[in-house]
């Protein structure tokens, strides 16, 4: 008898890792736990019915009341917009948004609704980078699979609304810029670098929390395709280093 495909012996390897390891379904709700847990195994619990929706209900949702809750329920707006001022480097630039101004309540919502976009725009990304790799690895994931994947492995992030919201309850004079909502950035741990330094949107960016999300991308990319932990390092950790990469070199160059 003729060896099978390499395509087919990828898909069968994976489907025998689903169904020796975990039950082939799991509720939806159990896996919000389960994520935290036991990550390997709820993804393999996840795979025939992803349910993509109820992460990404909780993380939007978590982002709109902890953006909700800053503008509206918290900061001081007045200092809130020097604070930002204070962060644009070219005075030119810096007297132009002086004068445009916008208020509170609409800097809320459009914060809250300009997060929720990003939020979906890079699930769809990195779906559309996981379909394009699948057919050059012949370890094939379908857009809506990839999207889900993104979306169970960024649920972490539903702990930014804790640990925003205690930021804010220990700052009472409402003087907290929002880069400090995420205690977990290495910025905030360990640069403390101003708004205006080149490297802050960079370090800011850069979390325990963003760790946590890649290892959960790669538990995850494992459990769906089968794939070997060096082969979902590489699939996950590469555009992850060329991006990252490419916009430290862009600042440091900035800073020559």
């Amino acid at each position: 008898m003729g060896a099978f495909p390499k395509t087919h012996w990828n898909k069968t390897h994976a489907m025998e890792l689903i169904d020796k390891s975990a039950p082939a379904t799991t509720s939806p709700f159990s896996a919000l736990f389960g994520i935290f847990l036991e990550p390997a195994a709820t993804f393999r619990r996840l795979a025939s019915r992803p349910a993509a929706w109820l992460p990404v209900l909780a993380i939007c949702a978590a982002n709109v009341a902890l953006f909700l809750w800053y503008f509206l329920g918290f900061v001081d707006y007045t200092w809130f917009q020097e604070h930002m001022l204070a962060a644009v480097a070219d005075p030119a630039v810096r007297e132009q948004q002086a004068g445009m101004g916008m208020s509170r309540q609409t800097m809320a919502y459009l914060t809250a609704g300009g997060g929720v976009f990003a939020v979906l725009a890079m699930y769809a990304a990195i779906a559309l980078y996981l379909l394009i790799v699948g057919k050059f690895t012949n370890r094939e994931l379908s857009f809506g699979k990839g999207f889900a994947l993104s979306a169970w492995s960024s649920l972490p992030n539903v702990l930014v609304l804790v640990l925003g919201g205690m930021q804010m309850l220990l700052q009472s004079n409402g003087q907290l810029g929002m880069e400090a909502l995420n205690p977990t950035s290495l910025n905030q741990l360990f640069f403390h670098y101003e708004q205006s330094h080149p490297l802050a949107g960079l370090l800011d960016s850069l979390s325990i929390l963003f760790v946590w999300n890649l290892a959960l991308q790669v538990i995850g990319y494992q459990a769906w395709t089968g794939a070997s932990r060096g082969s979902a390092l590489r699939v996950i950790l590469i555009p992850t280093v060329l991006i990252y990469g490419g916009w430290l070199a862009f600042k440091l160059s900035q800073m020559a």
